[in-house]
């Protein structure tokens, strides 16, 4: 089942980037131009609910012949305590900022060998409520879900068995690749190796959509108040305006910002680990506790059946036989089955996941290409 699961994985999402890069290839050339300016929406919607989340889901179940609850649960879909919620919140606000650090640091690079984004200068047009609203569902909201379904869901649990090492690096390097641009893949592998991370230890989805979705969102929100004269380019404008008039006290003070940034995202990353060890370990008990009440029933229904047992069963001792035990959980296998044991991918599923890095690449590669020259 774990090698079906990682060939269904990869098929699936080679399939995915194919898609991707079709899409952005026909947009290009201008394809989609009769959609007026709702295109870029439409095509959005359309790669992220139809590609990344329904075609995912639904190709995985056929292949798998799994039901959709089954499905849901292959991709994460565990539901997390109020406390994880929080503290998934307090790391997407983190997360921004230190990705501010990271992309501004990975641009200054690109900008030195002469690479010239194809989007300065655009203009956004009007700046008004709608433009906020759209900006919050298409940039924020749909890529914290339909995304992390894809990568955070399907790929991470479908490549699990490769173990955590291999697992979280292929999540992120197909994470960056999947945005088919030089500017985002640096910081977008960065936050898919963290993300990968997340969802691998907490085992549920929902931290890193919350995660994804603050990071998404505080940009789209400070963008927007930015626009319409609200702020004035905030706290890191302010910092560069003060490392270009006083480079030593601008420095200094970027670095304390830094530093405080990756204080706090080790404090809730290890509040995290914390909290979700806390609701493992009540679900393992309430699994223990589910399993000894059954097996205590078929014990009274034996003890039943075989007509003279008058003695009492003491289920403590019950337990303490290995073999009997043994016996309970190979005639009951769906009371509780955990393995951790790692599977070799398949040739065919190599050829898949190079063909989709490849792919990716040569796309990523081609816009560092067209933005120098």
């Amino acid at each position: 089942m774990e090698k079906k699961s990682i060939y269904s994985t990869s098929l699936i999402y080679f399939v995915v980037v194919c898609l991707f890069v079709l899409v952005r290839t026909l947009n290009n050339f201008g394809l989609f131009s009769f959609l007026g300016s709702a295109g870029t929406y439409i095509v959005n919607g359309v790669m992220q609910v139809g590609i990344l989340f329904l075609f995912s889901i639904l190709t995985y179940k056929a292949m798998t012949k799994k039901s959709f609850k089954a499905t849901f649960e292959d991709f994460n879909y565990k539901k997390v305590s109020f406390k994880v919620v929080l503290i998934a919140i307090g790391l997407g606000v983190v997360i921004y900022f230190l990705n501010i650090f990271v992309s501004s640091f990975f641009y200054a690079i690109l900008d030195s060998v002469g690479y010239e984004s194809p989007n300065a200068g655009s203009s956004g047009g009007a700046i008004n409520g709608w433009t906020l609203v759209l900006g919050l569902i298409f940039t924020a909201i749909l890529p914290a879900i339909c995304e992390e379904n894809l990568n955070r869901g399907m790929l991470l649990n479908g490549t699990k068995g490769l173990g955590m090492k291999k697992c979280i690096l292929l999540n992120g390097l197909m994470f960056g690749l999947l945005h088919l641009n030089i500017e985002q893949f640096f910081y977008a592998t960065l936050i898919g190796f963290f993300l990968g991370f997340v969802v691998y230890v907490t085992e549920s989805i929902y931290p890193c959509m919350i995660i994804h979705f603050m990071n998404n969102g505080i940009g789209v929100l400070l963008s927007f108040f930015t626009q319409k004269g609200m702020i004035s380019g905030g706290i890191f404008t302010q910092l560069g305006k003060l490392t270009v008039s006083s480079p030593v006290v601008g420095f200094l003070v970027m670095f304390i910002v830094l530093l405080v940034l990756v204080i706090l995202l080790f404090v809730l990353t290890r509040m995290l680990l914390r909290a979700s060890v806390e609701d493992s370990f009540r679900e393992k008990q309430k699994a223990l506790q589910d399993l000894f009440t059954k097996f205590s029933y078929f014990e009274e229904v034996d003890k039943i059946q075989n007509d003279g047992a008058d003695e009492e069963t003491d289920i403590e001792e019950a337990l303490l036989d290995i073999d009997k035990l043994k016996d309970f959980l190979q005639e009951h296998p769906d009371t509780i089955v955990i393995t951790n044991k790692k599977v070799k991918m398949d040739f065919t599923s190599k050829v898949f996941f190079i063909a989709s890095i490849i792919l990716a690449s040569i796309v990523t590669i081609f816009t560092f290409i067209w933005g120098v020259i």
